[in-house]
């Protein structure tokens, strides 16, 4: 019956082209990337509310049949922007997205080694992610992250904006900080300097991919100043780099996080605070092979930011405990804990006067 399904699919796809082609002043807007198209979709489209009926591709609906059916059952003829995450595993799937879409802009949110056993090539990651720069030259805007190296080096030709936190970069954050109710930046928008836009998000990656976002959003006509509004209704999803405070310590929660990115953005962001930083973690599973290895190189990392370090389970955090120890990490300070609530109690007993900042990564249960 493999036919016939494919018979459905079709079917599908022509009645969402059908519903697009009846709403002629629907402005679509493609977003993909590696990592960060989810966050950028969202950003973008809680930005672009401020002024227009948007609708966007809801969670990670991004293959053709999660937009088909997102546009056959959700979208109006009152909507006025459709903001579409695309997401691909294979070459030409940004493509076909771009084919039953038809976006006039786009945004590349970044490029990187994700899906890499179905792509094959890192070439290939390139050229599929351009895809969607080949389907709005001429027509449109394309908005890429100028700080991600393979994005640099494959600039497409057209009309093209970028961002990030470089200064190279068209519309760029400066004057980044933490502080225990979330981040404070400046923008510069092709020379023009507006400063101190407030968000409860942490972590550099989260300002580049709010940078983008707010790129596009005045591109499309919402002004700096009612950005700010909408800016303070972002909140970071619940154990996603997420701050919370239990009396005087400031927990920073990212139990959800497993990937070695987000440990790295997460040690990142660590290091942005000022006062007593503690981690603790149970170090990354699932990572085939290369887990000894990753997670020796997050003992590292962490060596160089955290004061002290509670690794949760004995065996499986053997090779953050050699990362530590290899990178010069005074053993006294690493404890190894037998759960979650062993490790709490340890990171609560520690005696210092300034303020304590406990990094909580990887997969632990809620109920601390």
């Amino acid at each position: 019956n493999a036919p016939i399904e494919a018979g459905v699919r079709q079917y599908y796809i022509n009645d969402a082209k059908k519903i697009l082609r009846a709403c002629p002043n629907l402005l679509v807007i493609g977003i993909t990337g590696s990592y960060g198209k989810t966050s950028v979709k969202y950003f973008l489209t809680t930005l672009l509310k401020a002024k227009y009926n948007v609708l966007m591709t809801p969670e990670s609906y991004n293959t053709p049949m999660g937009v088909v059916k997102t546009i056959r059952g959700e979208l109006r003829s009152t909507h006025e922007i459709f903001v579409c995450e695309m997401g691909a595993k294979y070459a030409g799937d940004i493509k076909e997205l771009c084919g039953i879409v038809r976006p006039a802009h786009g945004i590349i949110t970044s490029i990187g080694e994700q899906h890499l056993e179905t792509f094959k090539t890192v070439d290939t990651i390139i050229k599929t992610k351009m895809e969607l720069a080949d389907a709005v030259e001429g027509k449109g805007m394309i908005f890429l992250n100028g700080d991600n190296d393979l994005i640099r080096a494959n600039m497409p030709s057209g009309e093209r904006r970028t961002y990030g936190l470089s200064p190279e970069n068209g519309v760029y954050a400066f004057d980044i900080r933490v502080s225990p109710s979330g981040t404070t930046f400046s923008i510069c928008d092709h020379g023009n300097v507006i400063r101190d836009f407030q968000t409860q998000l942490i972590g550099k990656h989260n300002v580049i991919n709010l940078v983008g976002a707010m790129a596009a959003a005045s591109f499309f006509g919402v002004s700096y100043d009612e950005m700010r509004a909408q800016l303070r209704k972002i909140t970071p999803p619940p154990h996603r780099l997420q701050l919370i405070r239990k009396g005087d310590v400031l927990i920073i929660d990212d139990s959800y996080n497993s990937n070695p990115k987000g440990c790295e953005a997460a040690l990142k962001t660590l290091a942005l605070f000022d006062g007593y930083k503690i981690l603790v973690t149970p170090g990354m599973v699932e990572l085939g092979q290369m887990q000894h290895e990753l997670n020796r190189e997050f003992g590292e990392r962490a060596a160089g930011v955290c004061d002290f370090v509670i690794l949760v389970g004995e065996r499986q955090t053997k090779p953050i405990y050699e990362g530590l120890l290899r990178a010069g990490y005074d053993e006294p300070k690493i404890y190894v804990a037998s759960s979650l609530s062993d490790a709490l109690a340890k990171a609560y007993s520690l005696d210092t006067d300034k303020q304590k900042i406990i990094l909580l990564e990887n997969d632990l249960p809620d109920n601390y």
